[in-house]
């Protein structure tokens, strides 16, 4: 792998890996709440989707043969699997699932966007730097799959449009509630914009324009 592809590699690795430990935290508050039937419908989903990949470095995981599409099956996996688990904790559990996974995501959004503000290289005090940084930690699929266009860049204020949204269609194979999913991110970057800076807010809307409907996001300071 050349230097330059390593990175974007490793980058979006760690995005990956981010997606299996916030299954495993939604898992472990799972257990907390509905004990032994967590286990047993994580069991089901790994056992459709597979288990997560061992905490191995990537070097030693990925195919060097075809590292495009090793990538592109592992977001899709874990996109997937992430998602089946709270399908079948939602149907399960009722409510009280739902709750534990509005939790887990908001916690996860946290504990990431701590994270980073360690890393010490993103301009927290600007909302285009919490925007870069939310970049650098949220799966939205391949690096050429990307699809926003920010229409707002200020030191306050960021504002980014797009029309699609990627996880969509690996939801729709684990047929789980779109809506539920949707609400579920928008409390993780939430949480994350939070912990990164307490001035900042995450808030997003859907508008139709031209007949076709744009998700609007924004990062506003105050």
């Amino acid at each position: 792998m050349s230097a330059f592809l390593g990175h974007i590699h490793h980058w979006l690795y760690h995005k990956i890996s981010r997606v299996v430990e916030r299954e495993q935290l939604i898992y472990q508050r799972a257990e907390e709440l509905c004990g032994a039937t967590a286990e047993e419908l994580q069991a089901q989903v790994w056992q459709i989707y597979g288990a997560p990949q061992p905490n191995m470095k990537l070097e030693e995981l990925i195919d060097h043969n075809n590292i495009h599409g090793w990538l592109q099956r592992q977001v899709t996996i874990a996109e997937t699997r992430e998602a089946a688990f709270i399908k079948e904790l939602t149907d399960t559990c009722g409510n009280d699932a739902r709750t534990i996974a509005e939790a887990a995501f908001a916690e996860h959004g946290s504990i990431c966007g701590q994270h980073a503000k360690a890393q010490g290289k993103y301009d927290t005090e600007a909302a285009s730097g919490i925007y870069q940084a939310l970049n650098d930690y949220v799966l939205n699929g391949m690096p050429c799959d990307q699809g926003d266009v920010v229409t707002i860049n200020e030191a306050d204020k960021v504002v980014w449009e797009g029309d699609v949204c990627l996880q969509e269609r690996n939801w729709l194979k684990a047929g789980v509630d779109k809506n539920l999913m949707k609400e579920l991110y928008q409390l993780w970057f939430a949480g994350f914009v939070r912990a990164l800076n307490p001035e900042f807010t995450y808030s997003q809307t859907a508008d139709t324009l031209k007949g076709d409907k744009v998700n609007r996001h924004q990062i506003v300071k105050g």
